[in-house]
């Protein structure tokens, strides 16, 4: 009798543990099937949040309000709204807005596939050829800057950083590598527009938006003329290694020239 009963109680033991062992079992496949679940669900997230798209045309920064004007209509506007802002109060945060939507939504993209030529300087976009320089200042003169911009095209980049400047600091970039002096500029530069010059013998716009670096020039490389292109992918970025940056749309002195008509004094190379 005794031992009926110790193998009854041996064999409720054995049961108790195999039904335990399954519930461990099922409950560490449910955990692992709801991590996974949330594993996805994270990956998912990162897709929907991943980054904003790029820019690769200057037509996507086109208004489209002004997809049926012609480049001289652009700039009668634009002049129509200096001599406005003229008798208007308005906020330094305002003058920056305007000053970068109208060269970079309204000027600038009229020039996409205008054609380098070193000694290029239409002043007519997709009509004859444009050297960077001549690019950078008659880009600014269209806008409403008064400067005379075959000087401010023949300087060296340093001295156009330091005519449009305007006695405020340039930001020098001079690092060991271009992933080095890319991160240099990233970690300094605002969401704005900016001129850059490149050593001694290249220059253009700077522009950082939603987080991206774009060199907006007229090209040389290639023979590939008026551009943006994403700051890694430059080779010109890419053959120096000495960058002179100055705020354009922040600049409050060249904001103020821009809404008095204040000639801009061009520093010339020694």
């Amino acid at each position: 009798m005794n031992k009926y009963i110790i193998a009854f109680i041996l064999l409720s033991i054995s049961l108790a543990c195999e039904s335990q062992n399954k519930e461990i079992t099922n409950d560490s496949s449910l955990n692992k099937k709801n991590n996974e679940q949330k594993d996805s669900t994270h990956l998912i997230k990162n897709n929907t949040t991943s980054t904003n798209p790029l820019i690769k045309k200057l037509s996507e920064l086109k208004l489209t309000s002004d997809s049926n004007k012609s480049y001289g209509e652009v700039k009668r506007s634009i002049k129509i709204i200096l001599d406005n802002l003229k008798s208007k109060e308005i906020t330094e945060e305002e003058i920056s807005k305007l000053f970068k939507k109208n060269l970079l939504n309204r000027i600038i993209p009229y020039w996409e596939g205008t054609k380098w030529a070193f000694e290029g300087h239409t002043s007519q976009p997709k009509k004859g050829e444009i050297a960077c320089g001549y690019f950078v200042s008659t880009t600014l003169k269209h806008i409403g800057l008064n400067l005379n911009r075959y000087k401010l095209a023949q300087q060296s980049p340093i001295n156009e950083a330091k005519s449009l400047a305007l006695n405020n600091e340039i930001i020098e970039i001079a690092k060991r590598t271009k992933e080095e002096n890319i991160h240099a500029i990233d970690s300094i530069l605002k969401e704005e527009i900016y001129f850059i010059g490149f050593d001694q013998g290249h220059v253009g716009y700077i522009l950082k938006e939603k987080g991206q670096l774009y060199i907006i020039h007229s090209n040389y490389v290639g023979l590939n003329g008026v551009e943006i292109e994403k700051i890694d992918e430059s080779e010109a970025f890419s053959h120096c290694d000495r960058y002179y940056i100055v705020p354009i749309s922040s600049n409050l002195e060249l904001l103020k020239c821009w809404i008095t008509s204040k000639e801009i004094k061009i520093i010339k190379s020694d």
